[in-house]
């Protein structure tokens, strides 16, 4: 295996493994239904703008950085180790 083609499936497996862990469309949020056309009571409530800091959010988004991260380090051994095994494999036996 030639240096250029393991490079080549190197980075096809990172983008690969970037690719999984993105998020999909299906898992956006859908608009709410039309109302039903009935004549029931319609109720307004009123609320307040969200202010300050969510921690729940930035730990959320840590959290997936870091299982980013961690994917794409191991495509990287994996692909380092692979790209070994095929050199040794390759050299002449005494």
């Amino acid at each position: 295996m030639t240096p250029s083609s393991r490079r080549a499936k190197a980075t096809v497996a990172v983008a690969l493994a970037l690719g999984a862990t993105a998020p999909s469309a299906a898992s956006a949020k859908l608009p709410p239904p039309d109302p039903p056309t009935s004549n029931h009571a319609v109720v307004f409530v009123q609320t307040s703008p969200r202010s300050g800091f969510d921690w729940g959010d930035a730990g959320i988004g840590a959290a997936g950085g870091v299982g980013l991260a961690m994917l794409a380090a191991g495509g990287l051994v994996v692909a380092q180790r692979r790209g070994r095994l095929t050199h040794a494999s390759a050299r002449p036996k005494r």
